[in-house]
C-alpha cells in the first residue's frame, strides 16, 4: 500500500448564513436527502489557528486548563469540524439548515444523513461542560442539555 505524505481535500460546497451551498457539480448527489430530518456536516475550519496544547474551555478560568483534544475548540491540529444539523429544506444545490457552528465561507467537505446508528443513548460528560452550558444563551450550542 502506498503512503500519501499529505491529505488532499476537495470541498463540495461552502457555508453561508443558515445555508450550505453545494457546488453544482456535486448537486445531483443531494437527491433523496430531503427525506432526512438531520444531517452530519463535515467541514474544514479554514479560519482556525494552531491549537494551544492546554486551554480553559471557552476562556472560562473557573475551569482548569485542559488538553485541547478534550474540548470543542475549533483550533485543532487538523482543523476538521463536524456538526449534526437539522435540515429545514432543500432547493437545488442549497440546503437550509439549523445548528451549524461554522463561519460563513467555511468549506464543506462532506454531508451524511443522520440515522439511528449515529445516536448514542448513554454517554457521560464532565461537570465542567454543564457549567459552560449554564452560561450559554443559544440552546443549539449547549453540549449537556
Amino acid at each position: 500500500m502506498k503512503k500519501n505524505p499529505a491529505a488532499v481535500f476537495r470541498p463540495i460546497g461552502r457555508v453561508e448564513d443558515g445555508v450550505i451551498r453545494v457546488h453544482r457539480d456535486w448537486a445531483p448527489g443531494l437527491d433523496g436527502i430531503e427525506g432526512f430530518s438531520h444531517l452530519i456536516v463535515i467541514y474544514w475550519l479554514d479560519q482556525s489557528h494552531e491549537p494551544e496544547l492546554k486551554l480553559h474551555p471557552k476562556g472560562d478560568r473557573r475551569i482548569p486548563a485542559l488538553g485541547f483534544l478534550a474540548t470543542r475548540t475549533p483550533h485543532r491540529a487538523n482543523p476538521i469540524g463536524m456538526t449534526v444539523v437539522r435540515l429545514l429544506k432543500r432547493r437545488g444545490s442549497r440546503l437550509w439548515i439549523e445548528g451549524l457552528d461554522a463561519w460563513p465561507g467555511t468549506p464543506v467537505l462532506d454531508i451524511k444523513p443522520y440515522t439511528r446508528k449515529d445516536s448514542i443513548k448513554k454517554f457521560r460528560i464532565p461537570a465542567w461542560v454543564k457549567l459552560l452550558d449554564q452560561a450559554e444563551t443559544d440552546p443549539l450550542r449547549r453540549y449537556a442539555s
